[in-house]
């Protein structure tokens, strides 16, 4: 076995490249206020989702209800207005079918 290929030589080198490494890539840490602000930022946003969340379910609630309203008071009245048209119509057709047979029988 080489000499630079013993386990102590390997790890002696890798350190030495880590350390070059560090030296050539200045690491800076950000300062207190850049992390204040991003989480400023991230407040912002999830509140103005929560708004248009609230604002959506807000205005699927209002037309339900008025849905609600609307069938509550209306529906009965469409419901008459079913029925006396239907009424209307068989009285017409029993009127046809009387006068179709009355010509039948002449």
């Amino acid at each position: 076995m080489t000499d630079e290929k013993t386990p102590k030589k390997l790890e002696e080198r890798l350190q030495e490249a880590a350390r070059h490494t560090e030296e050539q890539m200045e690491l800076t840490e950000p300062s207190l206020s850049y992390f204040e602000n991003l989480i400023e930022e991230q407040t912002a946003l999830w509140y103005r989702r929560l708004w248009f969340e609230l604002t959506c379910l807000w205005g699927m609630a209002f037309i339900f209800i008025s849905f609600l309203i609307f069938s509550f008071f209306y529906v009965p009245l469409l419901f008459v207005f079913a029925q006396i048209t239907s009424i209307i119509i068989l009285i017409r057709y029993f009127y046809k079918e009387r006068y179709e047979m009355v010509e039948m029988r002449q």
